[in-house]
């Protein structure tokens, strides 16, 4: 009991400090939001390793995903700190820009955006803020239909009495929609099941794309997802094939190293070399008819 007791007080000395930084009770959620942000900033330094060409693409991704996740971490002080990041985004936009421009390297649009950031951030402080909260902060239906126990406005009109077997027709298709999204898995906010499970693939992905690369860790990190929340196959096979899509296209036309693990200097064969062994066994198999 006594072991208890002291194992509550550490955990309340550790919650308290954090839930006065963070203005509300830390979860897992914020455990993963942390992770992305990690991960966001060690991939977007990573990107420099990359030809000047190739960089642009990641480093967006890597720094949006940085970005996204230090917003939404401090979600409930946007109003102050949205227009802080604004400005120290647009200051280094500007910077970036003004230092490929000098040296001929481009640089023209990231000077442009970065300016246009820095006027509205610092003319609109007010506005950028409150529109940034209402961006990040506010919930979004993203799947489904919305919350059921969301009722109407008074003066919206009732609708007409029908019977009830017509009533029934009516609410099928939306029953089948609802059993859609009601089959992949979903979490309330005290289970730390999703953000776990999340963070333990993402952690996966990382191991793997250090591994094999990313063009093959990619398609399996989106299948291990959708297994995991239960997605329908359909869907799941579509994801999954989006996601080594989007892998290849990177490959083929912007760095083709992402194919070799970055520690192991494991290479898989490329989807090239795969269609063109595909097309020679069925060479083979022609010559194997013909002689048989």
């Amino acid at each position: 009991m006594e072991q208890d007791d002291t194992v509550g007080s550490v955990a309340d000395r550790v919650r308290n400090p954090l839930e006065t930084v963070l203005g509300e009770r830390p979860t897992m959620e914020h455990v993963l939001l942390l992770l992305f942000l990690v991960v966001g900033v060690y991939m977007y330094q990573g990107a420099s390793e990359f030809a000047p060409d190739a960089q642009t693409f990641p480093r967006l991704m890597a720094g949006g995903t940085a970005v996204l996740a230090f917003l939404l971490l401090a979600r409930n002080y946007l109003t102050v700190v949205g227009p802080l990041v604004g400005a120290g985004l647009g200051a280094y936009l500007v910077y970036d820009g003004a230092t490929a421009f000098l040296a001929d390297d481009g640089g023209l649009a990231s000077l442009v955006a970065g300016g246009v950031l820095l006027v509205v951030v610092i003319g609109f402080r007010e506005r950028f803020g409150e529109a940034l909260e209402s961006f990040v902060a506010e919930p979004m239906q993203v799947m489904g239909d919305a919350d059921a126990t969301e009722t109407p406005d008074e003066d919206v009109e009732e609708p007409a009495t029908v019977d009830a077997d017509e009533a029934t027709a009516a609410d099928a298709p939306s029953s089948d929609a609802e059993s859609d999204s009601a089959g992949m898995y979903t979490y309330e906010i005290d289970d730390p099941k999703g953000p776990v499970v999340t963070g333990v693939l993402c952690i996966g992905y990382m191991l793997l794309t250090f591994t094999i690369g990313m063009l093959y860790a990619t398609p399996i990190f989106v299948a291990a997802w959708a297994l995991w929340a239960r997605m329908d196959v359909l869907r799941a096979v579509a994801l999954t094939v989006l996601g080594f899509a989007s892998a290849y296209l990177f490959y083929a036309l912007i760095q083709d190293d992402i194919a070799e693990g970055w520690l192991t200097g494991w290479e898989l064969p490329a989807p090239d070399d795969l269609l063109g062994l595909w097309i020679h066994a069925g060479d083979l198999l022609q010559w194997g008819v013909v002689l048989a």
